[in-house]
């Protein structure tokens, strides 16, 4: 799980007891789901990012999607007639 997030609201690190204002990406982690907290309770402040095209860029390096080459590409194969 993974969620990139923009700067608009405080984020705090419950185990680290870090707060940040800034661009961040939520990441699932064990030691947090073994306390009982949500998926998405951890994040890391970053500068990877400051737009919505450039978080979802970062989203999809981040979790190994490429895009095709060729972007007209269709994802089923051939037209139907």
């Amino acid at each position: 799980m993974r969620r990139h997030n923009g700067k608009s609201h405080e984020h705090t690190n419950q185990i680290e007891a870090n707060t940040f204002y800034d661009f961040h990406i939520h990441m699932a982690t064990e030691r947090y789901q073994e306390l009982g907290m949500r998926e998405d309770a951890y994040a890391e402040a970053t500068d990877r990012f400051g737009d919505f095209d450039s978080a979802l860029h970062c989203l999809m390096e981040d979790c190994g999607f490429a895009t095709p080459p060729d972007p007209n590409l269709r994802l089923f194969g051939e037209e139907e007639a």
